[in-house]
């Protein structure tokens, strides 16, 4: 009796853990292993996912990840400017170096920097001489060596202006400040041998018209072709730059 007792008991435990016996082991397993596969609708097939690569796109995402966020670009010096604006005015592009000019000057005041870049005030100069706005370039040298006497640049460059215009006396006294500040300064050296010339010219052109047209003692009664230019054709136009440093 105890036996069938104890039979029936292990029957009855048997049909109870039937189900559970009956499941795959890792029926769990299985269904979180099927929800990571990759489903193609086209095909109807799973597909394991791509395992990520670590080699060159894992490198590459790190130098994107890396790249800078804003311009790193080393920013031109002052000098480095005004050596380009003097290429473009010596270049014949004085219109491009002039724009130039204007957004560095912009720049320069939104940033409220504090004094004046002499540099390119200087090629401001240059840019409007060549664009034939005399009376522009003029003012800006007048202005220069009133600001920074010491500079023959500017002197140089106004003793030019004065020389176009026929005003070789002004021409004279500028190129004599020029000096004055550099002795050596070869082109206001130059521009007053050529001045000079010039007004010797006058001396004798008004010694002849005093006497009726006959030469004078001493004057060159046939001056060589070079002396019967003009001071604008034969003085040096200004230089490329100017020595001091941005103020």
């Amino acid at each position: 009796m105890i036996r069938v007792f104890l039979t029936v008991i292990t029957l009855c435990a048997g049909l109870a853990a039937g189900p559970a016996l009956g499941a795959p082991p890792d029926a769990n397993a299985s269904a979180a292993a099927v929800q990571d596969l990759d489903f193609n609708a086209n095909t109807g097939e799973f597909t394991l996912p791509t395992e990520p690569d670590g080699g060159w796109k894992a490198f590459a995402d790190l130098l994107e990840k890396a790249t800078p966020t804003v311009n790193t670009a080393i920013p031109l010096t002052a000098s480095q400017v005004t050596d380009h604006i003097a290429t473009l005015i010596d270049g014949k592009r004085a219109q491009e170096a002039l724009k130039i000019i204007h957004e560095r000057e912009t720049a320069r005041a939104d940033a409220g920097t504090i004094g004046t870049d002499v540099q390119l005030q200087y090629q401001k100069g240059r840019a409007l001489d060549a664009l034939g706005e005399h009376a522009q370039a003029a003012a800006l040298w007048q202005d220069m060596t009133e600001n920074y006497p010491e500079l023959p640049e500017p002197w140089n460059a106004l003793a030019i202006e004065y020389a176009r215009q026929g005003r070789l006396l002004m021409a004279r006294n500028a190129l004599n400040m020029a000096l004055a500040s550099d002795p050596a300064f070869a082109p206001a050296l130059e521009n007053l041998g050529h001045v000079q010339m010039a007004l010797a010219q006058e001396s004798f052109a008004k010694a002849r018209a005093a006497q009726g047209g006959t030469p004078t003692a001493g004057s060159p009664a046939a001056a060589p072709a070079t002396s019967q230019r003009t001071p604008q054709d034969t003085i040096s136009p200004p230089g490329a730059a100017v020595p001091p440093a941005a103020r």
